[in-house]
C-alpha cells in the first residue's frame, strides 16, 4: 500500500472531531502522530508533492491536511517528535514545575493555617524533573 494513502487514512482518524477536545486530546494526537511518524519513516527518497518542514503546531496540521487531500506528503522534524517546543520543552512541561513550585509555597507557608505541620519542607529538584517528565514525556517522546 502506498505510503501517501496511509498517511491519509491515519490523518482522516486522528483529525476526527478534535475541534471540541479538551487539550489532552492534543497530547494523545501528538503521541499518535509520533508513533505514526516512527512507523512509517523512509530515506525520504521518494518524490512528495508537499513537503512541511517543522512538525510544531502549524506543520504537523499542515501535513495533516496535506495528506487528507491526496497529497504525497513529508513532515521532517529535527527534534524527533511533533508537537514544537511548546508541547515538548516549553509552555506545557514548565507548568508541571510551576504546580510543583506551588505546592512546595503552599507546603511552607499554608500548610500550618490549616494544622498541618512540618519541620522542615525541601525541593528535591531531580524528582521534580522526573514528575514532569513522567507527565509528559509519554506523549511526546517516541
Amino acid at each position: 500500500m502506498a505510503m501517501a494513502s496511509i498517511a491519509k487514512r491515519k490523518a482522516c482518524f486522528l483529525t476526527r472531531n478534535l475541534s471540541n477536545s479538551p487539550s489532552a486530546d492534543a497530547f494523545k494526537l501528538s503521541y499518535s502522530l509520533t508513533k505514526f511518524s516512527r512507523r512509517f519513516a523512509t530515506s525520504g527518497s521518494e518524490e512528495n508533492d508537499v513537503v512541511v518542514i517543522g512538525g510544531g503546531p502549524g506543520g504537523y496540521v499542515a501535513a495533516i491536511k496535506a495528506a487528507q487531500l491526496g497529497l504525497k506528503t513529508t513532515c521532517t522534524e529535527k527534534r524527533g517528535t511533533l508537537g514544537g517546543t511548546c508541547l515538548n520543552v516549553g509552555c506545557i512541561p514548565s507548568k508541571a514545575l510551576v504546580h510543583s513550585s506551588h505546592m512546595f509555597h503552599e507546603a511552607q507557608h499554608s500548610f500550618a493555617s490549616h494544622g498541618v505541620k512540618f519541620s522542615s519542607v525541601e525541593v528535591d529538584l531531580p524528582a521534580m524533573m522526573a514528575q514532569k517528565d513522567s507527565r509528559f514525556y509519554p506523549y511526546s517522546r517516541y
